[in-house]
């Protein structure tokens, strides 16, 4: 289960566990809630008074200070849809335009070698490329076909790139 931390003006600033609403709370940073109460815990008991500590948490809560997100530092999610886009569903290899079902995901730096997945890392790639399944040095054969083709200097430097990456990797 999570909790909606919001800023004190009210701003959502991330989905929290339970645990780091508790630690809020102790911490005594919290300065409103909202919705419903979601957990109780149950802390030790007070060796002068004998009162247990409870602590309530609910499903939203405001926290005091300034938010410690940094818009710069939010990454997009990688996903095939957003990737395609980003490429206009075009092949980085053969240049041609293709439906979103007919593409795939192919690895400048491939997994196994220790490549990430992550934006830089990543190209779109149609069936065709995939299903011939070309071995790193056959790919320099698809070069002629790209340069031909109207892309965007974004996408035709990312195939700049893995070619030459593949290049070195050989």
């Amino acid at each position: 289960m999570k909790v909606l931390k919001l800023s004190a003006q009210g701003l959502p600033q991330s989905w929290i566990s339970l645990e780091e609403a508790v630690l809020h709370y102790a911490a005594d940073e919290v300065r409103w809630e909202m919705g419903a109460e979601i957990a109780v815990f149950h802390g030790g008991h007070n060796a002068i008074t004998g009162r247990q500590s409870i602590i309530t948490v609910n499903s939203i809560i405001g926290t005091q200070g300034v938010p410690r997100i940094n818009p710069f530092d939010l990454r997009p999610t990688l996903t095939n849809h957003k990737l395609f886009a980003r490429d206009r569903n075009v092949c980085a290899y053969c240049g041609d335009h293709f439906h979103e079902e007919d593409l795939t995901r192919e690895h400048i730096v491939p997994l196994a070698q220790s490549g990430r997945d992550m934006w830089m890392n990543v190209v779109t790639a149609c069936s065709l490329y995939r299903s011939k399944a070309l071995p790193v040095h056959d790919v320099s054969e698809w070069a002629p076909r790209r340069e031909a083709r109207r892309v965007s200097n974004r996408t035709r430097k990312r195939y700049q790139l893995a070619l030459r990456v593949r290049k070195e990797a050989q």
